[in-house]
Protein backbone atom coordinates (compact mmCIF):
# COMPACT_ATOMS: atom_id res chain seq x y z
CA UNK A 1 0.00 0.00 0.00
CA UNK A 2 1.30 3.52 -0.65
CA UNK A 3 -0.36 5.96 1.69
CA UNK A 4 -0.71 9.82 1.97
CA UNK A 5 -1.38 11.60 5.22
CA UNK A 6 -1.87 15.35 4.91
CA UNK A 7 -2.11 17.50 8.42
CA UNK A 8 -1.45 20.92 7.50
CA UNK A 9 -1.70 22.10 10.80
CA UNK A 10 1.23 23.20 12.91
CA UNK A 11 4.43 22.09 14.61
CA UNK A 12 2.97 20.01 17.33
CA UNK A 13 -0.09 19.11 15.17
CA UNK A 14 2.70 16.99 12.95
CA UNK A 15 4.29 15.25 15.97
CA UNK A 16 0.20 14.20 16.84
CA UNK A 17 0.44 12.13 13.67
CA UNK A 18 3.27 9.74 14.37
CA UNK A 19 1.02 7.52 16.76
CA UNK A 20 -1.06 7.07 13.22
CA UNK A 21 1.85 6.69 11.29
CA UNK A 22 3.31 3.70 13.83
CA UNK A 23 -0.04 1.91 13.77
CA UNK A 24 -0.10 1.51 10.05
CA UNK A 25 3.02 0.29 9.53
CA UNK A 26 2.72 -1.90 12.19
CA UNK A 27 -0.48 -3.33 10.36
CA UNK A 28 0.64 -2.89 7.16
CA UNK A 29 4.90 -3.52 7.35
CA UNK A 30 5.51 -3.44 3.59
CA UNK A 31 3.61 0.09 3.40
CA UNK A 32 5.70 3.38 2.00
CA UNK A 33 3.89 6.25 4.03
CA UNK A 34 4.49 9.82 2.89
CA UNK A 35 2.95 12.91 4.78
CA UNK A 36 2.29 16.43 3.35
CA UNK A 37 2.58 19.10 6.42
CA UNK A 38 3.30 22.68 6.34
CA UNK A 39 6.60 24.01 5.70
CA UNK A 40 8.75 24.74 9.07
CA UNK A 41 6.93 21.86 10.82
CA UNK A 42 8.36 19.10 8.80
CA UNK A 43 11.94 18.69 11.19
CA UNK A 44 9.99 17.38 14.29
CA UNK A 45 8.82 14.12 12.01
CA UNK A 46 12.72 13.54 11.38
CA UNK A 47 12.54 11.51 14.70
CA UNK A 48 9.80 8.90 13.21
CA UNK A 49 11.51 6.14 11.26
CA UNK A 50 8.07 4.81 9.41
CA UNK A 51 7.59 7.72 7.54
CA UNK A 52 9.28 7.13 3.98
CA UNK A 53 8.80 10.93 2.46
CA UNK A 54 8.16 14.62 4.16
CA UNK A 55 6.43 16.77 1.83
CA UNK A 56 5.56 20.58 2.68
CA UNK A 57 2.86 23.26 1.78
CA UNK A 58 2.92 27.09 2.84
CA UNK A 59 3.90 28.13 6.15
CA UNK A 60 1.32 28.17 8.55
CA UNK A 61 2.00 32.09 8.85
CA UNK A 62 1.30 34.21 6.05
CA UNK A 63 4.23 36.44 6.98
CA UNK A 64 6.38 33.26 5.75
CA UNK A 65 4.78 33.14 2.60
CA UNK A 66 5.61 34.26 -0.94
CA UNK A 67 4.69 35.16 -4.11
CA UNK A 68 6.17 31.93 -5.00
CA UNK A 69 4.25 29.90 -3.04
CA UNK A 70 1.52 29.23 -5.42
CA UNK A 71 4.01 28.17 -7.70
CA UNK A 72 5.53 25.36 -4.98
CA UNK A 73 1.91 24.10 -4.59
CA UNK A 74 1.12 23.75 -8.36
CA UNK A 75 4.68 21.63 -8.23
CA UNK A 76 3.95 19.74 -5.06
CA UNK A 77 0.38 18.55 -6.45
CA UNK A 78 2.06 17.12 -10.02
CA UNK A 79 4.98 15.34 -7.44
CA UNK A 80 1.96 14.27 -4.95
CA UNK A 81 0.17 12.85 -8.88
CA UNK A 82 3.09 10.97 -9.96
CA UNK A 83 3.17 8.68 -6.77
CA UNK A 84 0.17 7.59 -7.82
CA UNK A 85 -0.93 6.60 -4.39
CA UNK A 86 -3.79 4.03 -3.42
CA UNK A 87 -5.10 6.07 -0.37
CA UNK A 88 -4.43 9.43 0.60
CA UNK A 89 -6.44 10.90 3.74
CA UNK A 90 -7.11 14.56 5.17
CA UNK A 91 -6.47 14.94 9.03
CA UNK A 92 -6.33 18.39 9.03
CA UNK A 93 -9.59 19.45 8.71
CA UNK A 94 -9.18 22.37 6.43
CA UNK A 95 -9.60 23.39 2.83
CA UNK A 96 -5.64 23.36 1.97
CA UNK A 97 -5.61 20.26 3.23
CA UNK A 98 -8.51 18.68 1.43
CA UNK A 99 -7.40 20.21 -2.41
CA UNK A 100 -4.06 18.24 -1.73
CA UNK A 101 -6.39 15.12 -1.13
CA UNK A 102 -9.01 15.70 -3.32
CA UNK A 103 -5.85 16.53 -6.45
CA UNK A 104 -3.56 13.68 -5.39
CA UNK A 105 -5.02 11.13 -7.76
CA UNK A 106 -5.00 8.49 -5.43
CA UNK A 107 -7.44 5.75 -5.96
CA UNK A 108 -8.98 6.53 -2.29
CA UNK A 109 -8.98 10.05 -1.41
CA UNK A 110 -10.43 10.42 1.62
CA UNK A 111 -11.57 13.06 4.43
CA UNK A 112 -13.57 13.73 7.64
CA UNK A 113 -17.10 14.93 6.67
CA UNK A 114 -18.77 15.11 10.58
CA UNK A 115 -17.17 17.75 12.48
CA UNK A 116 -16.70 19.73 10.15
CA UNK A 117 -19.15 19.94 7.16
CA UNK A 118 -17.64 19.66 3.40
CA UNK A 119 -18.91 21.69 0.55
CA UNK A 120 -18.61 21.87 -3.13
CA UNK A 121 -16.22 21.27 -5.19
CA UNK A 122 -14.67 18.52 -2.27
CA UNK A 123 -17.55 16.52 -1.91
CA UNK A 124 -17.26 15.69 -5.46
CA UNK A 125 -13.94 15.50 -5.82
CA UNK A 126 -13.52 12.72 -2.44
CA UNK A 127 -14.66 9.15 -3.03
CA UNK A 128 -14.65 8.63 0.61
CA UNK A 129 -16.13 10.77 3.62
CA UNK A 130 -15.63 9.59 7.13
CA UNK A 131 -18.79 9.82 9.94
CA UNK A 132 -16.69 10.19 12.78
CA UNK A 133 -16.99 12.65 15.55
CA UNK A 134 -13.61 13.27 17.27
CA UNK A 135 -14.35 16.55 18.49
CA UNK A 136 -13.85 15.82 22.53
CA UNK A 137 -11.43 13.68 22.45
CA UNK A 138 -7.24 14.15 21.99
CA UNK A 139 -6.46 15.30 19.07
CA UNK A 140 -3.69 11.59 18.61
CA UNK A 141 -6.90 10.07 18.86
CA UNK A 142 -8.67 11.95 16.81
CA UNK A 143 -5.85 11.28 13.73
CA UNK A 144 -5.88 7.69 15.03
CA UNK A 145 -10.02 7.54 13.86
CA UNK A 146 -9.96 9.21 11.05
CA UNK A 147 -7.36 7.07 9.53
CA UNK A 148 -9.22 3.81 11.26
CA UNK A 149 -12.48 5.13 8.99
CA UNK A 150 -10.69 4.25 5.31
CA UNK A 151 -7.96 1.70 6.49
CA UNK A 152 -8.39 -1.74 8.47
CA UNK A 153 -6.56 -1.54 11.46
CA UNK A 154 -6.53 -3.63 14.27
CA UNK A 155 -5.25 -1.92 16.94
CA UNK A 156 -8.10 0.20 19.18
CA UNK A 157 -6.11 2.84 20.09
CA UNK A 158 -3.25 4.81 19.51
CA UNK A 159 0.48 4.33 21.48
CA UNK A 160 2.49 7.33 21.91
CA UNK A 161 4.16 9.83 19.91
CA UNK A 162 7.51 9.09 18.31
CA UNK A 163 10.58 10.81 18.49
CA UNK A 164 13.48 7.95 18.24
CA UNK A 165 16.27 8.39 20.48
CA UNK A 166 18.96 6.92 17.76
CA UNK A 167 17.54 10.17 15.99
CA UNK A 168 18.62 12.53 18.63
CA UNK A 169 22.07 14.10 19.27
CA UNK A 170 23.21 16.69 21.71
CA UNK A 171 23.42 20.67 21.41
CA UNK A 172 26.33 22.32 21.89
CA UNK A 173 25.25 23.44 25.40
CA UNK A 174 27.89 22.93 28.99
CA UNK A 175 25.65 20.25 31.29
CA UNK A 176 26.82 19.66 34.81
CA UNK A 177 27.51 15.74 35.08
CA UNK A 178 26.31 15.51 38.79
CA UNK A 179 23.07 17.97 38.79
CA UNK A 180 19.62 16.11 37.22
CA UNK A 181 18.48 18.22 34.95
CA UNK A 182 14.94 19.96 34.20
CA UNK A 183 13.50 21.83 31.16
CA UNK A 184 11.91 24.92 31.03
CA UNK A 185 9.80 25.71 27.86
CA UNK A 186 8.00 29.26 28.59
CA UNK A 187 7.37 30.76 24.91
CA UNK A 188 4.34 30.76 22.76
CA UNK A 189 2.79 32.86 20.68
CA UNK A 190 -0.16 33.00 22.39
CA UNK A 191 -0.68 35.69 25.06
CA UNK A 192 -3.41 33.37 26.76
CA UNK A 193 -1.06 30.99 26.99
CA UNK A 194 1.90 32.69 28.83
CA UNK A 195 2.99 32.34 32.38
CA UNK A 196 4.60 35.20 33.94
CA UNK A 197 8.60 35.61 34.62
CA UNK A 198 8.21 36.22 38.19
CA UNK A 199 6.86 32.23 38.66
CA UNK A 200 9.35 31.09 36.58
CA UNK A 201 12.08 32.81 38.03
CA UNK A 202 10.78 31.78 41.57
CA UNK A 203 10.32 28.13 40.23
CA UNK A 204 13.98 27.95 38.74
CA UNK A 205 15.48 29.11 42.04
CA UNK A 206 13.56 26.88 44.10
CA UNK A 207 14.83 24.16 41.79
CA UNK A 208 18.43 25.12 41.80
CA UNK A 209 18.62 25.50 45.49
CA UNK A 210 17.71 21.53 45.47
CA UNK A 211 21.22 20.70 43.39
CA UNK A 212 19.07 20.83 39.93
CA UNK A 213 20.70 22.49 36.73
CA UNK A 214 18.07 24.01 34.13
CA UNK A 215 17.92 24.83 30.75
CA UNK A 216 15.45 27.08 29.37
CA UNK A 217 14.33 26.30 25.74
CA UNK A 218 13.06 28.45 23.46
CA UNK A 219 13.03 29.17 19.44
CA UNK A 220 14.19 31.01 17.32
CA UNK A 221 12.12 34.20 17.56
CA UNK A 222 13.64 37.16 19.07
CA UNK A 223 11.22 37.56 21.70
CA UNK A 224 11.20 34.28 22.86
CA UNK A 225 15.14 34.88 22.91
CA UNK A 226 14.80 37.71 24.72
CA UNK A 227 12.56 35.53 27.24
CA UNK A 228 15.08 33.51 27.49
CA UNK A 229 18.08 36.08 28.78
CA UNK A 230 15.74 37.54 30.82
CA UNK A 231 15.18 34.05 33.03
CA UNK A 232 18.44 32.99 32.72
CA UNK A 233 19.57 36.44 34.43
CA UNK A 234 16.54 36.10 37.26
CA UNK A 235 17.04 32.57 37.88
CA UNK A 236 21.08 32.81 38.36
CA UNK A 237 23.85 30.18 37.76
CA UNK A 238 22.82 27.01 37.31
CA UNK A 239 20.40 28.11 34.64
CA UNK A 240 21.43 28.65 30.60
CA UNK A 241 19.25 29.21 28.12
CA UNK A 242 19.51 27.55 24.25
CA UNK A 243 18.44 30.63 22.82
CA UNK A 244 16.77 29.60 19.98
CA UNK A 245 19.50 27.92 18.55
CA UNK A 246 19.39 24.13 18.88
CA UNK A 247 16.53 21.96 16.52
CA UNK A 248 14.26 19.75 17.87
CA UNK A 249 16.31 16.21 17.68
CA UNK A 250 18.86 18.47 20.40
CA UNK A 251 15.77 19.41 22.26
CA UNK A 252 14.83 15.69 21.99
CA UNK A 253 18.12 14.83 23.46
CA UNK A 254 17.77 16.62 26.09
CA UNK A 255 14.99 15.47 27.14
CA UNK A 256 15.74 12.36 27.45
CA UNK A 257 18.50 12.94 30.17
CA UNK A 258 16.14 15.52 31.89
CA UNK A 259 14.21 14.55 35.00
CA UNK A 260 11.10 16.66 34.39
CA UNK A 261 10.21 19.20 31.72
CA UNK A 262 7.37 22.27 32.83
CA UNK A 263 6.51 24.04 29.76
CA UNK A 264 3.37 25.49 28.51
CA UNK A 265 0.86 23.98 25.88
CA UNK A 266 3.50 24.05 22.62
CA UNK A 267 5.59 21.36 20.31
CA UNK A 268 7.97 21.32 23.07
CA UNK A 269 5.30 19.92 25.32
CA UNK A 270 4.54 16.88 22.87
CA UNK A 271 8.29 16.65 22.23
CA UNK A 272 8.09 15.98 25.94
CA UNK A 273 5.68 13.47 25.60
CA UNK A 274 7.46 12.06 22.84
CA UNK A 275 10.25 11.54 24.75
CA UNK A 276 8.90 10.34 27.93
CA UNK A 277 9.82 12.77 30.38
CA UNK A 278 7.76 13.82 33.07
CA UNK A 279 5.69 16.71 32.32
CA UNK A 280 3.99 19.59 33.99
CA UNK A 281 2.12 21.45 31.57
CA UNK A 282 0.67 24.58 32.03
CA UNK A 283 -2.59 25.59 29.98
CA UNK A 284 -3.65 28.64 30.22
CA UNK A 285 -7.96 29.32 31.86
CA UNK A 286 -9.30 29.03 28.29
CA UNK A 287 -7.32 25.64 26.90
CA UNK A 288 -8.40 22.43 26.00
CA UNK A 289 -6.29 20.23 27.73
CA UNK A 290 -8.51 17.51 27.01
CA UNK A 291 -7.49 17.80 23.29
CA UNK A 292 -3.94 18.58 23.68
CA UNK A 293 -2.42 17.43 27.08
CA UNK A 294 0.58 15.25 26.93
CA UNK A 295 0.14 11.79 25.37
CA UNK A 296 1.40 8.59 27.23
CA UNK A 297 3.53 9.71 29.31
CA UNK A 298 3.57 10.65 33.11
CA UNK A 299 2.35 14.47 33.74
CA UNK A 300 0.20 16.69 35.47
CA UNK A 301 -1.91 19.60 34.26
CA UNK A 302 -1.92 22.73 35.99
CA UNK A 303 -4.44 25.48 34.36
CA UNK A 304 -3.14 29.12 35.40
CA UNK A 305 -5.18 32.51 35.25
CA UNK A 306 -2.65 35.66 34.93
CA UNK A 307 -0.11 35.52 38.08
CA UNK A 308 -2.66 33.60 40.61
CA UNK A 309 -0.37 32.26 43.26
CA UNK A 310 -2.05 28.82 43.94
CA UNK A 311 -0.93 28.16 40.26
CA UNK A 312 2.66 28.98 41.14
CA UNK A 313 2.50 26.43 44.44
CA UNK A 314 0.69 23.80 42.54
CA UNK A 315 3.36 23.15 39.72
CA UNK A 316 6.05 23.59 42.63
CA UNK A 317 4.24 20.28 44.33
CA UNK A 318 4.16 18.73 40.96
CA UNK A 319 7.62 19.25 40.34
CA UNK A 320 8.96 18.00 43.77
CA UNK A 321 6.43 14.96 43.11
CA UNK A 322 8.03 13.94 40.01
CA UNK A 323 11.76 14.64 41.29
CA UNK A 324 10.98 12.58 44.71
CA UNK A 325 11.16 16.02 47.13
CA UNK A 326 8.99 16.67 49.78
CA UNK A 327 7.09 19.33 48.31
CA UNK A 328 8.33 21.83 51.33
CA UNK A 329 11.62 21.75 49.69
CA UNK A 330 10.51 23.76 46.48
Amino acid sequence: MRLLLVKLRHIGDSLLLTPTVKAVKEAFPEAQIDVVVRAGTESILKGCPDIHKIYTTASPEKSKRSALSFLHALRLQAAIRRERYDVAIELGNNDRGRTVVALSGAKKRCANAFVYKIGWPWKKLLTHLGQSDWSFIHRVEADFLNAKDFIDLPQQEPGPLIFEKSRTSPPPIELSPEKPLVIFHPGTRWQRKRWTDAHWASLGKSLIAQNHQIVISVGPDPEEIALGERLTQAIGAGCTSTAGKIQWHHLAWLMYQARLFVGVDTAAMHLSAATGCPTVALFGPDSAACNWHPWKTRHQIVHFKSDEISALQEVKTAAANFLSLPPSAL
